[in-house]
């Protein structure tokens, strides 16, 4: 699990906590979802997912957000966008980063805002975290509106600070490029456009009024639990990255789709060499030659073939995991690994979390 980020729009500050990254996900269940548990569970988590589902039809949604950042951060000299990002809704309006114009297109307003530094001292006993920008001379923060009042808004290049047990500000991380965006219910695809190499991290949050106390703890609770949360490869070679947001009151509906193939994991290995993730070019042609056969099955149509040889390359890649791979490379593909096999990462960890945390409800 990680922290959830959180936006304070009065004081203009991020409370921000870099997520650890593993993906993660439900098919369909319903009265036999724990079959194989003893009968008296059964019985008693059978009822409260048809309570649950019951009163999800009346549910009208609150609040819908994902959050987009580049976790990886090289020294850079400069401030500069690693990437930008736009979001397509069901209705199929556009809102965000164009980049056959170069701007921000979709928009009614904007509001430019002062970051404020961290306290210098955190006496609330909570974890909320802080963010200062790593440029003196870019403090600003976006927020852009559409006419249907949603928002994304840009955050200035940060570090972001947790609290030591007297209460002081301590670094734990940093990012160049960082977003809010609001989503709404139904279809949101969100196009990432990458400068250069990174690894981004995400996360989302959604809430239905009316839907059960466990079911909103998942999807907008304090704590973002796996299946909410995650990161990704994304280069330049790569074009625009999509990953496609569902959202409906039906919560066994909602779910987070990564576009991808395994020329896209390719791509994704190569980046993480340039990012210094991959030392050993012997272990990365190792690698890219176990692609490269999945990317010939997959383009002769022979997907289940593909799908075989990628989950052999997973477990290759895992097998490396803090050796000659870095851990936040070998998350990030894992991400892609498990979109392009059709793991639902979402329905998978939501129905692991209500069958843990049902006897608390």
């Amino acid at each position: 699990m990680c922290v959830k980020k959180w936006l304070s729009l009065e004081t203009s500050n991020i409370h921000y906590s870099q997520p650890s990254n593993s993906p993660r996900q439900i098919e369909n269940f319903g009265t036999i979802l724990f079959y194989k548990e003893e009968k008296g569970v059964v019985y008693m988590v059978a009822i409260l997912l048809s309570l649950i589902l019951s009163i999800s039809s009346f549910a009208s949604l609150r609040d819908c957000s994902i959050a987009l950042d580049d976790i990886l951060v090289k020294n850079y000299s400069y401030p500069r966008d690693v990437f930008y990002v736009s979001i397509q809704y069901n209705d199929g309006s556009t809102f965000g980063y164009d980049p056959t114009k170069s701007r921000f297109v979709g928009y009614k307003e904007v509001e430019t805002r002062k970051a404020t530094p961290p306290v210098k001292k955190y006496e609330d006993p909570e974890w909320i975290l802080y963010a200062w920008p790593l440029f003196e001379n870019y403090k600003d923060e976006y927020i852009y509106t559409n006419s249907n009042g949603l928002r994304i808004i840009k955050y200035p290049p940060s570090v972001s600070y947790d609290y030591d047990k007297k209460g002081n500000p301590i670094e734990v991380g940093k990012y160049i490029t960082a977003y809010y965006i609001e989503c709404a219910e139904g279809k949101n695809t969100i196009k990432i456009m990458a400068n250069e190499p990174a690894i981004l991290g995400w996360d989302v949050t959604v809430l239905y009024e009316g839907w059960e106390e466990i079911v909103t703890n998942y999807f907008a609770g304090l704590v973002v639990p796996e299946g909410l949360y995650g990161s990704f490869v994304i280069t330049p070679k790569m074009g625009q990255r999509e990953i496609v947001f569902y959202v409906d009151k039906d919560y066994t509906k909602i779910k987070i789709e990564l576009k991808t193939n395994p020329e896209i994991v390719m791509d994704a290995l190569k980046g993480c060499r340039e990012l210094g993730l991959i030392k050993n070019k012997g272990i990365l042609n190792s690698l890219l030659s176990k692609l490269q056969k999945a990317d010939r099955q997959y383009k002769m149509g022979n997907i289940d073939t593909a799908k075989k040889i990628i989950r052999a390359f997973s477990n290759e890649l895992s097998a490396l995991k803090g050796k000659q791979v870095d851990k936040e490379c070998v998350y990030a593909l894992q991400m892609d690994i498990k979109a392009f096999l059709g793991v639902n990462i979402v329905q998978k960890e939501l129905e692991k979390f209500i069958k843990e945390n049902s006897k608390f409800y």
